[in-house]
């Protein structure tokens, strides 16, 4: 009896998983974060538990795991409509590389050593510190590098001309919200922010859903709801 008892519960398992599975998306796999990771493991830690602890009741088991994906499933969602939100639930990349400078707080910041640093760039391709311009940790626990303008494949220094770096990239506004912090950085305020959008079209930083400033001033923005045609 115990036998089929398992085996009915591990038919239910599976299509509750899989139910949960097509619902919460191809994210745990595409940008495993810390808590994704963690939550993965949740997930089939209870569903294990459900098919073969009998002493727990199976319909308490498959309340409990729809409750866990539910609310994991919920703080994506919110994560979508809210920056702050998502800064919670996936936290912000780290830059630890600024103009071939190592940044010793944020490397400690990240925990991370010189060792785990150079591994990591080495799965870049990148076997020489001297190439990087810009270095990201980022929330999926891995490095984004930029090499140096002037030793990328069909380089400016290829055709004699004089290599000019953009800099560090700022978001100023994220899904409408003002990011202060980035303007900070270019030394800009929301006055000349307000100027930017208004040449490109665009009334209200709200309307926005995503602007990126380099250090040479060059915008990107994106609209809310934008229609491709």
């Amino acid at each position: 009896m115990e036998y089929w008892q398992i085996i009915f519960r591990a038919i239910i398992a599976f299509f509750v998983l899989l139910i949960w599975c097509r619902l919460l998306g191809k994210k745990l796999i595409a940008q495993v974060t810390f808590f994704d990771y963690v939550a993965g493991i949740t997930i089939g830690s209870v569903a294990a538990n459900m098919m073969l602890n009998v002493n727990i009741s199976l319909w308490v088991g498959v309340a409990g795991l729809s409750m866990f994906c539910l609310l994991a499933l919920v703080l994506d969602w919110l994560g979508v409509k809210s920056y702050k939100v998502r800064k919670v639930g996936d936290g912000e990349p780290l830059l630890i590389i600024k103009q071939g400078k190592i940044l010793e707080e944020a490397m400690k910041k990240g925990r991370l050593n010189m060792d785990n640093l150079l591994f990591m760039l080495r799965k870049k391709n990148i076997f020489y510190l001297d190439e990087v311009e810009l270095a990201y940790f980022e929330t999926d626990g891995t490095i984004s590098a930029l090499k140096k303008s002037d030793i990328q494949p069909v380089t400016r220094q290829d055709m004699n001309l004089s290599a000019l770096s953009r800099g560090v990239p700022q978001a100023v506004v994220i899904d409408g919200h003002l990011i202060k912090k980035g303007l900070q950085e270019l030394g800009k305020d929301e006055r000349w922010l307000k100027k930017q959008l208004e040449h490109v079209g665009v009334d209200d930083w709200t309307e926005v859903k995503l602007a990126q400033v380099d250090q040479t001033n060059q915008m990107y923005v994106d609209r809310k709801n934008d229609l491709l045609h």
